[in-house]
């Protein structure tokens, strides 16, 4: 396609019908007509992203409020302070890797089964160390919930007693 054709079908419907009753033109503005109608009856939908790479931090426990589970927040702060697993290989020196020209040969050996054995290892370990820090992260969100709930919840009841109290007869 050269220039020309592509700047002629840049211009041009994109549908084209061959109909006496009905255009192309006036079926492209019947569906453009129908498409901002329903966006304007659904209205403006906001589409919210989770931020990439964010761990949620450890929310502390609420100072004010006494109602809080202490087992709830010890093993959530426990759960923050794991540190993710080391996958680097650690070869610890052997006797037999200083014999003079097998043990060189032994070392290398050696250090490329801990490289098979570490590959297929550390891809499960760094798979499984995600899902440790996204779940660490959902629990930490949970928790902060819970607690806007609580205070929200001990809001009502203080409100509730103050009613209780305006009005004895009604309760």
């Amino acid at each position: 396609m050269d220039v020309e054709n592509a700047k002629k079908t840049d211009q041009q419907p994109w549908l084209r019908i061959h109909d006496e009753k009905i255009s192309s033109e006036a079926l492209v503005a019947e569906v453009q007509q129908r498409v901002e109608q329903r966006r304007t009856e659904l209205g403006v939908t906001r589409v919210l992203f989770p931020r990439f790479g964010h761990m949620s931090s450890y929310p502390e426990p609420p100072v004010e409020s006494g109602v809080y589970n202490p087992d709830l927040y010890h093993y959530l702060k426990q759960a923050n302070r794991k540190p993710t697993p080391q996958l680097e290989p650690l070869l610890v020196p052997s006797p037999s890797t200083r014999v003079p020209i097998l043990g060189r040969l032994w070392g290398m050996v050696r250090a490329q089964f801990h490289q098979l054995v570490l590959f297929y290892v550390n891809r499960s370990v760094s798979d499984q160390s995600q899902l440790n820090i996204n779940v660490v992260s959902v629990l930490n969100e949970l928790t902060r919930v819970s607690q806007v709930q609580q205070e929200e919840i001990d809001a009502l009841r203080a409100e509730v007693q103050r009613l209780k109290q305006e009005h004895p007869r009604a309760s």
